[in-house]
């Protein structure tokens, strides 16, 4: 059986990132190829970033995938559609099973199946993947029994089966499978516009918060969380392997637990991995000491976003000048 999962970002197409120039892998493709890998699953990733439209369906054609997944949110979902019309389409591929995941699909159900989707993977996606892998090789395909999905009933009509329960213990994931992946483009591509490479991590998942500028979509309204052990074992492992210049921790608020950013901080310092990080973070989630023990563990830039303004303080601030807003 094959299983290939991709995503619909291109670079190329992407005017102001090419200004930036600050690409990250797909993480969450890669933790599910790792999920699948360690029950015993091969896969293949189709990283889509520096690649064209025309090199992925290339791609489809000749490999001819049984199960392909698409990760998918607001900025790819019109590229992801025509992935799936591509697929749909073709001689080649008729009879694959096309599965969406990622933050859109959970608030656009219908039209993701109406556009073509088999199957729809709603929540969290490691598990429910597996578990979609497990049925797809068994040959029933009895979608009703897997916890976290939706799909097109034979009269068209929309079924969706209970919410898949979040992971508790994310020590349980594998480490995100960044071998099936060109990773060197990514630290060749920072190092060349910005004079040191960078490398993406995920410490946590779900927000307790409700910003209505941040999606709990796939992770929920909740905070379970790596051990800071397991957190800077893989930071270990990437100065091993990779010796990034620095770490862009994706995490909705870095320091939403004081507690776990003092064992980060006591990890980090008594085994001496200490690389230059950014992360976010809330305002009310900072003080002195937290602050201080941030720049020990090698941070150099925190990112706040601001949930709204004050059109009065700006007014009293400013002496009543009116903000230039930049696009």
């Amino acid at each position: 059986m094959k299983i290939l999962l991709t995503h619909g970002y291109f670079l190329e197409e992407d005017p102001r990132e090419k200004k930036v120039m600050k690409p990250y892998p797909p993480l969450g493709l890669l933790y599910i190829s790792a999920w699948l890998e360690k029950s015993g699953f091969e896969n293949q990733v189709f990283d889509t970033t520096f690649e064209t439209k025309e090199a992925l369906q290339h791609h489809l054609e000749v490999y001819q995938p049984d199960i392909v997944a698409l990760y998918t949110n607001l900025v790819t979902k019109v590229n992801v559609v025509a992935i799936i019309d591509f697929i749909k389409s073709s001689a080649f591929l008729k009879d694959a099973l096309v599965v969406v995941g990622g933050p859109d699909v959970t608030y656009n159900i219908d039209n993701y199946l109406k556009s073509g989707a088999d199957l729809l993977v709603i929540g969290e996606g490691e598990q429910t993947m597996l578990e979609i892998a497990k049925e797809f090789r068994k040959g029933s395909m009895i979608w009703q029994s897997i916890a976290g999905v939706a799909f097109l009933l034979p009269d068209r009509q929309v079924f969706k089966t209970v919410g898949r329960e979040k992971m508790k213990d994310l020590d349980l994931l594998p480490l995100p499978n960044r071998a099936k992946i060109d990773l060197g483009k990514y630290l060749s591509t920072w190092q060349k516009h910005h004079g040191m490479s960078a490398i993406s991590v995920s410490t946590q998942r779900g927000c307790p918060y409700t910003c209505n500028w941040c999606s709990t979509a796939v992770y929920g309204q909740s905070y379970r969380r790596r051990s800071a052990k397991s957190v800077v074992d893989e930071l270990e492992f990437l100065q091993k392997h990779y010796n990034p210049g620095q770490i862009w921790f994706v995490d909705d608020v870095f320091t939403v637990s004081h507690k776990w950013i003092e064992s980060f901080h006591q990890e980090v310092t008594t085994r001496e991995i200490i690389i230059p990080f950014e992360c976010i973070t809330r305002a009310e989630r900072l003080d002195d000491k937290i602050l201080r023990q941030l720049k020990e563990c090698g941070c150099f830039r925190i990112w706040i976003g601001a949930e709204s303004g004050s059109q009065k303080f700006w007014m009293l601030w400013t002496g009543g000048l009116t903000p230039k807003l930049s696009r």
